[in-house]
C-alpha cells in the first residue's frame, strides 16, 4: 500500500463567492457557494521533491453533467510554500487512469495561501478549443512543473459531498496508484452555452491565473494527514 499525503491546515478564512458564469454554461462543478465554496482546509498534496521528499501529481476523475465546448476552467489550488507554479491537464479516460491529453495548462500559480478561502485559480479564454461529452469519464490532473522542484500546493477538496476515483503518482504521471472513491478536488468546468458568437470559436488555449479573494496565511501546518490507496 502506497502512502498518499494531504493537508490539514486549521487557519482563518474569509471569502467570497465564486464568479457567476454568466451566459455561459456549467459543464460539471463540485463548487459550493459563499464561505463554503470549497474545504479551506484539507486538500490533495502538488509536489516536487524539493520541499517534502516525495513528488505528487494528483488525478480525479469526473463526469460531466452537461456536453459542450469548454471556455473556463476554475481550480481550488492554494500555495503552501516552495516555488509557486504547477499545470492542470484534462486527460481522456484510458482503462481507468489518464490517457490522452485533450488540454494543457502549464506555469499556473496561485495567489491564495491554503487554509484561506474562495480564490479559485482561473483559466480564461479558452474558446472551445477542445469538448467535453455529458457522462464520459475524463480526469482532471495537477502536478508540479517538474518532479525535483520546491513546489508545494494543495488542491482543495471539495465541501459539496462530490466523490469520485482519486489516483496519485509519484513520478510525474508516468505510473499511477488508487487511492478509491475519495472527496474530489474543487474544480468547475464552464462551456460556452449561449455565449456571444466568436467567443467560443476553437483558438489556442491561453491560460492565465487570477485570484478571486485571498488571505494572508494565518496560522501554520497543524498536521499532516496520510491516507492510503485502497
Amino acid at each position: 500500500m502506497n502512502p498518499r499525503i494531504g493537508l490539514l491546515l486549521c487557519l482563518l478564512a474569509l471569502a467570497s463567492a465564486p464568479a457567476a458564469a454568466g451566459n455561459l454554461f456549467t459543464v460539471y462543478s463540485n463548487l459550493g457557494t459563499g464561505t463554503n465554496a470549497y474545504n479551506c482546509c484539507t486538500g490533495w498534496t502538488i509536489s516536487g521533491t524539493g520541499t517534502i521528499g516525495q513528488s505528487f501529481t494528483a488525478a480525479n476523475e469526473f463526469v460531466p453533467t452537461f456536453s459542450d465546448q469548454v471556455s473556463e476552467i476554475d481550480v481550488a489550488v492554494g500555495y503552501v510554500t516552495g516555488v509557486n507554479s504547477f499545470y492542470i491537464d484534462i486527460d481522456a479516460n484510458n482503462g481507468g487512469q489518464p490517457g490522452a491529453v485533450l488540454a494543457s495548462f502549464t506555469g499556473l500559480s496561485s495567489s491564495t495561501n491554503f487554509g484561506s478561502c474562495c480564490g479559485l485559480v482561473s483559466i480564461f479564454n479558452i474558446n472551445g478549443a477542445f469538448s467535453l461529452s455529458a457522462g464520459t469519464a475524463y480526469w482532471m490532473v495537477i502536478g508540479p512543473t517538474s518532479t525535483s522542484a520546491t513546489t508545494w500546493e494543495a488542491w482543495n477538496l471539495n465541501s459539496t459531498g462530490a466523490m469520485g476515483l482519486d489516483l496519485y503518482s509519484t513520478d510525474g504521471g508516468n505510473s499511477w496508484n488508487s487511492n478509491g472513491q475519495q472527496m474530489l478536488g474543487a474544480f468547475d468546468i464552464i462551456g460556452c452555452g449561449t455565449a456571444p458568437p466568436n467567443e467560443c470559436t476553437p483558438t489556442t488555449p491561453e491560460p492565465g491565473s487570477l485570484l478571486l479573494l485571498g488571505t494572508g496565511l494565518a496560522g501554520a501546518l497543524a498536521a499532516i494527514r496520510r491516507k492510503i490507496g485502497g
